[in-house]
């Protein structure tokens, strides 16, 4: 070899070497079946359209939080500067592709390490925030604290109609529980949780979410590892998990957003080695992450109806009746323990629930026009209810009324095009995801000088040090730009990694399972009521296949790009006799 062709050689960046297997798996040179062929591609159009949509979108506008109605979440449409948000990204591409010429550095790091080192940066970060600003619970999140302290210690006041609950007077004093009877699963959970820990603060259910968040973002790097067995792409999973900052601010949030995230995660995680291996020992840890995931958080039924869709294909692709078997388990565990848990807190407090509000008055209120966005909260579906004596049927009657209204007003295509368009883009593109609306408005616990021993409660205004930073200084706005170009890019490479799995033929139920569940959430905000902090659980399972599509693009071979440059190279110059 000449000293040319050496130094040619030593400038090529070596292929990316394949990440040593997590599980066996088993053969993949099978013969493609149709159902699972036909499911999952159809599921990939279907994703590929609506996040596609989002991140053309995310170039023209972002929506934010009104800083003038900042309690009251209203939502504003703020128009880009597109000849900016372009440059940035040709930046980025030119920024990854001078990368590649230091992927032997990047080989030589540990993947273990890089593994534990991102779980172990979330955790830190987070137990700084939430023992920083101490947030304290208000609205929902208070009620539930307020009901699990309470029966932590004997104490029902909190789970009976007439009491002087939390905010009673907004439930014109019918029991919070009433209308939310799903709730109680995270109730029974925290209120495990202050007995071992004390029940006189919500900080033991925040440490829990900044561990939670470590664990689903160690979770998501295993998951890419076994998706696509290369360390590069993993190794890239890591860097923008690294840069998935509002999960980890959420955690100030005393909620079941983040635990029901990190169970299901998990969940999806031992799902995808049962698929890969037909091991049936993953089916069990599965089968109890999911439903625990379900239990704190019941909007993770979407992870249910996912997974069952999942195991339905997989029958039929691999004839394992067993997989029928566990989904209908999973649906009936589910389903199940979720009304013995009701009936648990009804013999304890000595009452009875109503059957709460119903997804039809869900449905309602997702189709009307809100003071903060369309689609978004309103009073609509607790009115109806209480105006009809808590009587589901009589209120689902009315709200199928309702609906039949909105569905004359949905007559007027460009009324309906205006409303859904800006209802997907005020939850999906507003790129902080009230990470740090949750905890600004509320009040915050801080020691009291003249009372040692004691604490009280302070407003966000008379924050200091890291709390103020955020919410009032630079430091939240420079995290309000880092989302907003992060979300852009994390769109944008989403949309083309499942449009590379299409036409690399990687499209399969372990690839597409998260995106089913990113879809199904996609689906039921777009129906039912809306807020962008319900996405900000979503945001993470977009990072596989946004790796994938990075490493892709870094690494491709571009052959025929090459080809076609080396036509128009030669292409015949005209000589100056030619009057060239």
């Amino acid at each position: 070899m000449s000293k040319k062709n050496k130094k040619t050689a030593r400038r090529q960046p070596s292929p990316a070497p394949k990440a040593e297997a997590a599980v066996k798996t088993i053969a993949t040179e099978e013969k493609k079946c149709m159902v699972e062929y036909v499911t999952v591609n159809v599921i990939s159009l279907f994703v590929f359209l609506a996040f596609g949509y989002i991140a053309l979108m995310g170039f023209f506008q972002t929506s934010v939080i009104d800083p003038n109605a900042y309690v009251s979440e209203k939502i504003l449409y703020q128009s880009d500067i597109v000849p900016l948000n372009i440059v940035f990204t040709v930046l980025f591409v030119i920024i990854l592709f001078a990368l590649r010429k230091k992927y032997d550095f990047f080989a030589k790091i540990n993947i273990h390490i890089a593994e534990a080192s991102v779980a172990v940066l979330a955790v830190v970060l987070g137990l700084i925030w939430v023992c920083t600003v101490r947030s304290v619970p208000a609205a929902d999140s208070a009620n539930l604290f307020e009901a699990a302290a309470g029966a932590a210690q004997g104490k029902y006041e909190a789970l009976r109609d007439g009491q002087a609950f939390y905010n009673h007077s907004f439930y014109s004093d019918y029991n919070y529980f009433n209308f939310y009877p799903f709730q109680l699963g995270f109730v029974a959970f925290s209120e495990f949780i202050y007995r071992i820990f004390g029940a006189d603060s919500s900080m033991p259910i925040q440490i829990i979410n900044v561990l939670c968040v470590g664990a689903s973002y160690f979770a998501l790097a295993r998951i890419t590892r076994l998706l696509f067995k290369r360390k590069s792409i993993e190794f890239i999973a890591i860097l923008m998990l690294a840069g998935c900052l509002q999960p980890i601010l959420f955690c100030t949030f005393a909620y079941g957003n983040i635990i029901g995230m990190c169970c299901a995660i998990w969940a999806s995680l031992f799902l995808i080695k049962y698929f890969q291996t037909e091991e049936y020992k993953w089916l069990a840890p599965c089968g109890v992450l999911l439903v625990l995931s379900i239990f704190v958080k019941y909007n993770n039924m979407i992870y249910l109806a996912a997974f069952v869709i999942m195991l339905l294909v997989h029958t039929f692709k691999r004839k394992k009746w067993q997989s029928v078997a566990f989904a209908a388990a999973l649906v009936a565990v589910a389903i199940g323990s979720n009304s013995l848990v009701i009936m648990h807190y009804e013999s304890r407090a000595e009452t009875e629930y109503a059957s709460g509000v119903s997804q039809v008055l869900y449905l309602d209120l997702g189709m009307q026009e809100s003071y903060m966005a369309p689609g978004w909260y309103t009073t609509i579906a607790k009115d109806t209810y209480i105006q009809s004596q808590l009587d589901n049927d009589l209120a689902n009657e009315r709200a199928w009324e309702n609906i039949g209204e909105r569905m004359e007003a949905f007559g007027d295509l460009d009324y309906a095009l205006d409303f859904y368009s800006k209802k997907i883009l005020s939850q999906w593109n507003e790129p902080t995801y009230e990470s740090i609306w949750v905890s600004k408005v509320k009040q915050h616990t801080i020691d009291d000088d003249k009372a040692p021993g004691h604490t009280k409660n302070i407003s966000t205004e008379e924050m200091k040090g890291l709390g103020e930073a955020v919410y009032r200084q630079s430091l939240g706005q420079l995290l309000e730009l880092h989302f907003a170009f992060y979300m852009q890019i994390i769109y944008i490479l989403f949309a083309v990694g499942i449009y590379l799995l299409f036409i690399n033929r990687k499209t399969n139920i372990e690839t597409v399972l998260l995106p089913l569940v990113l879809l199904g959430g996609f689906s039921y905000h777009l129906l039912f009521e809306g807020k962008s902090q319900y996405i900000l659980t979503y945001i993470p399972l977009l990072i596989p296949t946004a790796a994938y599509a990075m490493n892709v693009i870094v690494f491709g071979e571009y052959k025929k790009l090459k080809k076609l440059i080396a036509k128009l190279n030669f292409i015949p110059k005209k000589s100056k006799a030619q009057g060239g």
